[in-house]
């Protein structure tokens, strides 16, 4: 077969398959728009959702940190009333950005938590101004309010903040006497501990919870468990001088 016969099937061949994608393209236009706008509409609402993901989480981050900057402020007792001193150190009243008391500095910040919390249940920086507001709760002996604050957090979250929280609240149960569900809440958290949540500090605090409650001789068996199944770690240490205070 000469050359230009081989060019001129080509050609033909290469008709018939452009001719046959046109015909394809004609009975599927309806089918084909359709997919573009779904394609479009589709890439337009991720784009949107991640948008509006990120200004979520900035504005929640931005009320997290208005409200930690109370938490860290200084306490101080307010200076003299104006015009009673003529000394240039002392500022009259309560200095911009202080507190007179480590009562008044946690009472000023946990609305602002809870704000932060209430606006934004479900962001990383929703969940953590939560997480402070009940750590807040307990530092002001609110322990049942704490309490309903870490099982927010607790419900909200599969992270090691949830983990945190699951502490947090047993800590809070223990310092309202309800030694039992603490023990619950640390046997829990025990059996959920990774890495990043070690099983020997759980397993210390739920010795403590049972010491706590009476249940001594379930303190001393923790206890051996730490020493036990733990031995590298330092608390291991402390496990063993909290058993023989119990044999003294």
């Amino acid at each position: 077969m000469k050359t230009t016969e081989r060019h001129h099937l080509k050609d033909n061949e290469l008709a018939m398959a452009l001719t046959s994608v046109q015909a394809w393209v004609e009975q599927n236009q309806k089918n084909l728009l359709a997919l573009v706008a779904l394609v479009v509409v589709v890439g337009g609402g991720v784009a949107a959702y991640s948008m509006y993901a990120r200004s979520t989480e900035t504005t929640a981050r931005t009320l997290l940190a208005e409200a930690m900057v109370i938490e860290e402020a200084r306490v101080m007792p307010p200076g003299p009333p104006a015009g009673t001193t003529n000394d240039p150190t002392q500022t009259p009243g309560q200095a911009p950005g202080t507190y007179p008391t480590q009562k008044a500095k946690l009472e000023a910040a946990l609305p602002k938590f809870i704000a932060a919390a209430d606006a934004y249940p479900s962001s990383d920086s929703g969940l953590t101004a939560r997480y402070h507001a009940a750590t807040v709760l307990v530092s002001l002996e609110r322990f049942d309010e704490a309490i309903k604050q870490y099982d927010q957090v607790i419900a909200g979250s599969a992270s090691l903040i949830q983990r945190m929280a699951r502490l947090g609240k047993a800590e809070a149960q223990l310092r309202a006497g309800q030694f039992d569900p603490a023990i619950a809440t640390l046997k829990e958290t025990a059996e959920q501990a990774n890495t990043n949540l070690p099983v020997d500090a759980v397993l210390m605090e739920l010795a403590r919870a049972y010491r706590l409650a009476g249940k001594t001789e379930d303190a001393r068996k923790t206890w051996t468990q730490v020493v036990e199944k733990h031995a590298d770690s330092p608390l291991a240490t402390d496990a063993k001088v909290e058993i023989e205070k119990l044999k003294g």
